[in-house]
């Protein structure tokens, strides 16, 4: 799959607000969002002393995803991932990646059943949404495996209280970590979009013995290595 070349400013990897690198904390510090003032307790901040809540962060984003989602006809997530994922709003990490993945996920696979349900791709970004920034390194489960299992929970119904539904969401996402976390390096949320995507329709694709994975073309060069700083050489994706 080829991406049209990338041409960012330092806004799209780092701080929203004045360009500077983002510093990841273990330790939460009390800080004001510029953008809309609420105080919370956060991880990260930049090195200019700016702060942007996880809303803030990806609020424009979310719409743009919700709107190529409920009028794309594409049946590869990957293909509609990689159009987002381009987008200014979409930066190069952050929480706007946790709707991302669920959505194009869900989407994807009802245009591939041939199935129109806006009502479960917008389920799928709800939920997506609320995990916030930095929760793979701070609970141990990255966005993205969540985003596979929001998928599976939707297109099965899952509840607490069904059985093999709720199995197959917490597995799909245990499959999904599983993967991400052996890929190692620092987090790349492109990384995690494309490996989850592939684990999805991989999951999605037995759980339904249907042919989708086989007749998808998931390759992807990455075209993100520049602005990414902590790029792991290793990646599967690097050129």
């Amino acid at each position: 799959m080829d991406l049209i070349s990338l041409d960012l400013g330092n806004k799209k990897a780092n701080c929203m607000v004045c360009g500077n690198e983002v510093e990841y904390l273990s330790d939460p510090v009390t800080a004001i969002c510029q953008y809309c003032g609420v105080e919370e307790e956060g991880y990260f901040k930049c090195k200019g002393g700016h702060y942007v809540c996880n809303s803030c962060h990806s609020k424009d984003a979310v719409d743009v995803i919700k709107n190529v989602c409920l009028n794309t006809d594409l049946v590869n997530p990957m293909q509609i991932a990689e159009a987002l994922m381009l987008h200014p709003s979409i930066h190069m990490h952050g929480p706007e990646h946790h709707a991302l993945i669920p959505a194009v996920l869900t989407t994807a696979y009802l245009n591939y059943v041939g199935k129109n349900d806006d009502g479960a791709i917008i389920e799928a970004i709800e939920r997506g949404k609320k995990v916030p920034g930095g929760y793979c390194g701070l609970y141990g489960v990255c966005g993205g495996g969540t985003g596979v299992g929001i998928t599976v929970s939707i297109i099965l119904g899952a509840t607490p209280l069904t059985p093999e539904p709720r199995s197959h969401a917490m597995w799909s996402t245990s499959c999904t970590l599983m993967t991400i976390a052996d890929s190692g390096g620092a987090r790349c949320c492109k990384k995690a979009v494309r490996i989850s995507l592939e684990e999805g329709t991989a999951y999605i694709s037995r759980l339904f013995d249907i042919n989708w994975s086989d007749d998808l073309d998931l390759s992807v060069v990455c075209d993100y290595t520049e602005i990414n700083k902590r790029c792991d050489v290793t990646c599967k994706y690097r050129a």
